[in-house]
């Protein structure tokens, strides 16, 4: 007889005690995969707070986009060549830490601005400050974005071990054991007839 995640099973005794063994590592790695779960949702919770700042964030790109459109039509293209010309790259760093085993990546700004210069307008200068405050905010959104996909990523694969585990693994190796249990005292039982019964004849002799 067989069982879907148990395999062929042999009733005997050492293969229902390594059966047994199999099925206290398995419990032991349910009650690991939900502290687990709690932890990864703990952590989705956490970053609820800075998820909910994306529209904030939004609203003040598109302020920084009718600043530039007005910077472009009061200064003029030559004048926006020259301050892309002045504007520092944006420099960025990305590291990667592990969060109870997920991987997230974690991205910082290095450098980003506009380099100040007289000669430029003050109608450039004020649309590439817009633009440079909200993309320091969104930084912060898109490492919480990203870790909150992650943990979601881990948290799903979490769940649907803890059920494959509680749901079949785990219930077709109680069955097997149970199954080999019935056998042995079945086994036991015959066994205990047949002696019975030798001892019989052999007093009736």
């Amino acid at each position: 007889m067989s069982f879907r995640s148990v395999g062929r099973i042999l009733p005997t005794k050492g293969f229902l005690i390594r059966l047994r063994e199999r099925a206290h590592l398995l419990r032991s790695g349910v009650d690991a995969l939900k502290m687990k779960r709690d932890q990864l949702v703990k952590e989705s919770q956490s970053l609820l707070p800075d998820l909910k700042k994306r529209s904030d964030i939004e609203r003040k790109l598109e302020y920084a986009y009718k600043m530039l459109r007005l910077a472009y039509a009061a200064a003029g293209p030559d004048e926006m060549r020259k301050a892309a010309l002045l504007t520092m790259p944006l420099l960025t760093e990305m590291k990667v830490r592990s969060v109870i085993g997920v991987e997230i990546p974690e991205i910082t700004t290095r450098e980003f601005g506009l380099a100040s210069s007289p000669s430029l307008n003050a109608v450039v200068i004020a649309a590439a400050r817009k633009f440079s405050e909200a993309i320091k905010e969104m930084m912060p959104l898109v490492n919480s974005e990203a870790k909150f996909e992650r943990i979601a990523e881990a948290l799903a694969d979490t769940m649907r071990k803890v059920n494959a585990l509680e749901k079949i693994i785990i219930p077709d190796h109680e069955a097997a054991i149970k199954y080999i249990e019935e056998a042995l005292e079945e086994d036991a039982l015959e066994e205990f007839l047949r002696v019975k019964k030798y001892r019989q004849i052999k007093r009736g002799e």
